[in-house]
């Protein structure tokens, strides 16, 4: 795995515990703080598609959250795709990102 992933249950578990969701037009997000360097976890439901379409928009999310990541530190998130990613480019996905965490006022 990732150096920046959430990797296991437990850490998915603390972060639905201890963050809040905040919503943006393509995804939800669930947001804690910690110590640390900031970690990325991503679900996506078999009903959003196939194999290749998860896989597609998690690659895209992953590379956005790399595009802002070095802004954060302490900072732990679950990001599950919306319906409406499927169709999003990548610009859309960072820009929606970026939303995300302006609403949970991070710096």
């Amino acid at each position: 795995m990732r150096p920046e992933s959430l990797r296991n249950k437990q850490e998915f578990d603390k972060v639905f515990d201890n963050g809040k969701r905040y919503h943006g037009e393509m995804m939800t997000a669930v947001i804690a703080k910690t110590t640390g360097p900031a970690k990325l976890g991503i679900i996506v439901s078999r009903k959003y598609g196939g194999a290749v379409a998860r896989n597609r928009i998690k690659r895209k999310i992953r590379e956005a959250f790399r595009a802002i990541a070095d802004t954060l530190t302490g900072i732990e998130f679950v990001i599950m795709p919306k319906e409406q990613s499927k169709r999003a480019k990548m610009p859309e996905i960072l820009t929606d990102l970026s939303n995300i965490i302006l609403k949970a006022d991070i710096k």
